[in-house]
């Protein structure tokens, strides 16, 4: 058996560029395949690869992953001589594959021969005939496929679709903000089939938690889509100077200029790293930041194109596609950072004043994040770790309940019997807690009390996120009360 590679795009490609694409696509199909310890041998003719695998039906679903691959067909391969010779192969294949169903024959051919494509399916269809119930051509239960080529010809009667678009390396490298949710590991996957290596850079603004949220999600790209190159993970702490951001700035402004300054950390890595341009999982409308206005403000801080693959995305699109694409279940995980969004965040903001706004800042403080960046090769990385039992949906008995957020959101409303700690001064009281106690970690939706848990479970406590946060404990306690 062989498994007959089809490819899309690359096909329409002048002589030139569709040379250079095809050697891309050979040396990442090589790479697919040693990833899987999967032994292969391969041929290639125009418009086709032929694979020859130990494991076929393995190694076909890994090539799906590759781009530039357009479908695949495990075929069984016969030599003939003639068309006589080559229906009385094609019989002897096919015959138990149509037994009573309606069935129809597809054949193509490609080289010199003394038959075209209609003799073949004529004269196949009048041997099959016999065994099948009837001849279908508009819905067959089978289709019996011929591939002619030369003196070979290929039977299957399936073919699997792939993911088209080019192969990866063929169109340069980009620079993709991630925080490890839905979307921007999508619109990544998207740049991906367009042909780009895709490197990542996570502006770090909920700590180890988050960092190792991401990894997971990123994993899945690494590992079963970015054959070819070795894509990487650029982490930058962001939680100092978004400390300040909230400190001296308009909170109201707080989503753009904090998106102005991811921009420019991503542009300044870029150029490092040999990027053409940034990209990013902004979906128009969805959030108070990915207003037009608003992405027209964030874009004016750097120079480098900015690419947004799923700008015309609703997010029911987006999450069906993470379904597709693996990353469902580790993105599934990542909690938003609560102290990064405002709670009454504009909408339709003006380039100057935010431009005013940041003037309050010091500009040596993103000079400072990115004098420390964290490197991951993603292939090889290992993500062990996992963050399953840190979250509970509701306050074991006993338990002590300390509140992470803001002291005005604390007055305002909390878990009865609660405390307050502002999560910045959590460890400097560490000494301060009973080490025999069970500790719920709350703040407003249950990132930042993830990541408090994680760290106390660092340091020996029995600690939990309560899932949801104040905000999913405020509705069920209003409701049980009414």
């Amino acid at each position: 058996m062989v498994i007959l590679v089809r490819m899309g795009e690359i096909t329409i490609k002048g002589r030139g560029t569709r040379e250079r694409f095809e050697r891309l696509l050979l040396r990442n199909i090589d790479d697919a395949l040693r990833t899987h310890s999967i032994p292969y041998a391969i041929r290639r003719e125009r418009g086709r690869i032929f694979i020859y695998a130990g494991d076929e039906k393995r190694a076909a679903e890994v090539l799906r992953h590759v781009f530039g691959i357009k479908s695949l067909s495990i075929a069984h391969e016969v030599e003939f001589t003639g068309l006589e010779d080559l229906v009385e192969r094609a019989e002897a294949f096919f015959a138990d594959k149509v037994r009573g169903r309606a069935f129809a024959v597809r054949a193509r051919r490609a080289g010199r021969h003394a038959f075209t494509s209609m003799d073949v399916e004529k004269a196949l269809g009048a041997a099959l005939l016999k065994y099948g119930s009837k001849v279908d051509l508009e819905r067959p239960e089978v289709t019996a496929f011929v591939e002619v080529r030369e003196g070979r010809a290929y039977l299957y009667t399936e073919v699997l679709r792939a993911y088209g678009g080019l192969p990866v390396g063929s169109e340069g490298r980009v620079l993709a903000l991630v925080s490890g949710g839905f979307d921007s590991p999508i619109a990544a996957w998207y740049m991906l089939r367009r042909g780009a290596e895709v490197y990542y850079l996570l502006c770090n603004l909920g700590g180890p938690v988050q960092e190792l949220s991401a990894l997971h999600v990123l994993k899945v790209l690494a590992d079963e889509w970015s054959y070819g190159y070795r894509p990487k993970l650029y982490v930058v702490d962001f939680r100092k100077l978004l400390r300040e951001l909230r400190r001296k700035c308009d909170i109201s402004l707080l989503n753009v200029i904090l998106k102005r300054y991811m921009y420019r950390a991503a542009e300044a890595l870029a150029r490092k790293v040999g990027a053409e341009a940034i990209v990013t999982g902004e979906s128009l409308g969805q959030a108070a930041s990915q207003t037009l206005r608003n992405l027209y403000v964030a874009s004016m801080a750097v120079k480098m194109p900015v690419l947004r693959p799923l700008i015309g995305f609703d997010k029911d699109d987006i999450i069906a596609l993470a379904r597709e694409v693996g990353t469902y279940d580790a993105s599934a995980r990542v909690k938003e950072y609560c102290g990064a969004f405002a709670e009454h965040p504009r909408t339709h903001v003006s380039l100057e004043e935010v431009e005013a706004e940041e003037e309050k800042l010091d500009p040596s403080l993103l000079e400072e994040a990115l004098m420390n960046v964290k490197e991951y090769d993603l292939r090889s990385v290992s993500v062990e770790e996992r963050l399953e039992g840190l979250e509970v949906d509701a306050v074991p008995k006993g338990a002590v309940v300390l509140d992470l957020r803001s002291e005005s959101k604390f007055r305002k409303w909390h878990i009865p019997g609660s405390i307050h700690v502002d999560f910045d001064e959590l460890l400097e009281k560490v000494d301060e807690l009973n080490p025999s106690a069970t500790y719920v970690l709350v703040c407003d939706e249950g990132a930042l009390s993830l990541e408090a848990a994680y760290l106390l479970r660092k340091l020996g406590f029995k600690a939990y996120s309560l899932r949801g946060g104040v905000r999913r404990a405020r509705r069920k306690l209003v409701g049980e009360e009414a």
